[in-house]
């Protein structure tokens, strides 16, 4: 089953939701099983694109730059860091105009404590 990602108003919602709680709310929310699966698909997200960040900044190219190398408009760049709509090939893409692979771990939910993430040599876990 596909995981829908958070539209920018969702994940707009929820970052105001968490920057506005005191710790009895906090306790409250994490004890939300919708809570905590909404902060776990947030959470895949940003450590995704903070591998992509990372990866440029690595490979010390700039936005431009790696738009040149992608054949893409540089608005678009940022748009991929952002984690707006980044498709797998997409992912891939940016990565090896980069100059980096990267592995995917898959296993069945539930069963990891944390998903991994590794873009080279940023393994995020």
């Amino acid at each position: 089953m596909k995981e829908k990602p958070m539209s920018k108003e969702e994940l707009a919602a929820l970052k105001e939701r968490l920057a506005k709680r005191t710790r009895e709310e906090m306790e409250r929310e994490w004890a939300d099983p919708k809570f905590r699966e909404d902060y776990a698909a947030w959470e895949r997200e940003y450590r995704a694109t903070v591998a992509l960040y990372r990866a440029r900044q690595e490979a010390n190219l700039t936005q431009a730059e790696l738009a040149k190398r992608m054949k893409i408009p540089r608005a678009n760049v940022s748009r991929i860091e952002n984690g707006q709509n980044v498709t797998f090939a997409t992912f891939a893409r940016y990565l090896r105009a980069c100059g980096f692979d990267f592995s995917l771990r898959i296993f069945p939910m539930g069963k990891a404590k944390r998903d991994t993430i590794n873009a080279g040599a940023f393994a995020l876990a």
